[in-house]
């Protein structure tokens, strides 16, 4: 099972500076860029679980429209970039993935996605990506109502692919949410790093196509 980020990724400044653009609002890509990333750090994430989608994504819109100093109609603003963000989002796929999800399906394993992200996003994401034909299930923070690293959100998928926690190989990027959250409900972990020195003492790949040395080297 994998987490989104190491299947594909996002400039989501992009998205978020025309919709700003079309709405009348003009500030250069550098700014966007930075509000984007102080806003999202600073997002609790966890406050909102219990929200629908489409507000959940106005209080993070909001959050990042705060450092872009903008002050009028800031709701309705963060709104209407939820509501058009798929129409200006690109969905960029790591060079191996394709070919590396393939031959997993090829060697007969089921494949899963488990996101911090809705249920609605991967329905948004995996198609345009060109990826839906190879999951079996996709698990969202919507789906149990808990998100990553909850040990609800791992076991729903384990219950869904009809797999015990130890037959399971789980890869993901965040250290917290995917490594340590697999690891505690009993599946084996891979951090995927693509840059950077990774942690000590953790079973991590730079590529996703590096996870076949590891299913071969945890193989019984």
């Amino acid at each position: 099972m994998t987490s989104e980020n190491t299947l594909v990724y996002q400039k989501p400044w992009r998205p978020f500076q025309r919709v700003l653009r079309g709405n009348g609002v003009s500030r250069s890509i550098d700014d966007v860029r930075e509000a984007f990333e102080k806003g999202s750090r600073e997002f609790d994430a966890e406050k909102y679980t219990a929200l629908p989608p489409h507000e959940f994504y106005v209080q993070w819109n909001m959050a990042i429209l705060k450092h872009l100093r903008i002050t009028r109609s800031v709701k309705k603003l963060a709104g209407e970039i939820d509501r058009q963000w798929f129409t200006f989002s690109k969905i960029y796929v790591y060079p191996e993935v394709k070919d590396s999800l393939s031959r997993l399906k090829q060697m007969r394993l089921k494949l899963g996605v488990v996101t911090r992200g809705y249920e609605l996003d991967i329905e948004q994401i995996l198609p345009r990506a060109g990826l839906e034909e190879f999951f079996d299930i996709c698990v969202g923070a919507d789906t149990t109502g808990n998100r990553k690293p909850s040990p609800e959100a791992f076991k729903h998928a384990l219950k869904r692919l009809e797999v015990e926690p130890e037959e399971a190989i789980f890869v993901g990027d965040s250290i917290e949410q995917d490594y340590f959250g697999a690891q505690k409900v009993g599946m084996k972990p891979v951090l995927i790093q693509r840059e950077g020195s990774p942690p000590s003492n953790v079973r991590c790949i730079k590529r996703l196509d590096e996870i076949f040395e590891v299913l071969e080297a945890i193989s019984p």
